[in-house]
């Protein structure tokens, strides 16, 4: 049920989000074509339409179980982390977007709620190298989007006002920061204590060159043939992505599967 309102509340957020972009969207050589921007989806419709969606997940949110409590807070965890989640992303709807370095740190943020709060709201303890690796992963993500937006609009920021604070060489360096945080935080992740005695194994440190592998070639894909605007695509349709996805998750069952016998 909280995948579901957290489905609900994202089309929400990309909904206001979109209306509150449209006229740059209209200048942008690939958001163009979105229907709020092209206009083939009426402001007031969206605006409708993002109302019901975030009603009905407040609704769906608000009958998750009531015996867990998050900080010792006698509260509905599951509104809680909703409430949290859009109300980060109204803050970056209308102030922080335009904000260098705030708007990506809100986009991770709001990644980090969703991969965090279901483990919560059942009571599971998560590890904080995970956390941190998700976190630093989502940032990632997100300044590879904005380099790969520079890319696209030949560095003019095709109508998103924030890229102009942003420049090719200090995005180049944060994202490899980032990549880096990722990848050290979940080498750690795999020879902590807490997930050593969780899983019975040391040997997840062997995933580790399939995360390095991703990484380097994400960053390939980015620099070399100027993709990354568009992240999902990149995962989802280049071969050594893939590739790397798909070791990860054989090397991960195999250690777990060998650890539990």
């Amino acid at each position: 049920m909280l995948f579901v309102a957290f489905c609900l509340a994202s089309s929400c957020v990309y909904l206001v989000n979109d209306v509150v972009d449209r006229h740059e969207d209209a200048r942008h050589p690939v958001k163009r074509s979105r229907p709020i921007a092209s206009g083939r989806l009426s402001v007031g419709a969206a605006v409708a339409a993002a109302v019901v969606l975030a009603a009905t997940a407040l609704a769906v949110v608000w009958l998750l179980p009531t015996h867990v409590r998050i900080a010792r807070l006698d509260a509905r965890p599951g509104p809680v982390v909703l409430a949290a989640y859009l109300g980060l992303n109204v803050v970056y709807t209308f102030f922080l977007k335009r904000v260098a370095i705030a708007d990506v740190t809100c986009v991770a943020l709001g990644f980090l709620i969703r991969v965090a709060s279901g483990p919560k709201v059942v009571g599971l303890e998560v590890s904080s190298w995970l956390i941190l690796c998700t976190l630093f992963g989502a940032l990632f993500l997100a300044l590879a989007k904005r380099r790969g937006e520079l890319l696209v609009t030949d560095g003019t920021g095709g109508g998103r006002s924030v890229l102009s604070d942003y420049s090719p060489q200090a995005l180049d360096l944060l994202v490899g920061m980032a990549a880096t945080a990722t990848l050290l935080c979940y080498s750690i992740y795999t020879v902590a204590p807490d997930t050593v005695a969780k899983f019975r194994t040391d040997h997840l440190l062997y995933t580790v060159p399939f995360v390095f592998f991703a990484l380097g070639r994400y960053l390939l894909l980015l620099f070399r043939r100027q993709r990354g605007e568009d992240p999902a695509a990149v995962l989802f349709s280049d071969r050594g992505m893939l590739a790397a996805i798909g070791g990860w998750l054989v090397a991960s069952w195999f250690v777990l599967r060998v650890a539990a016998a």
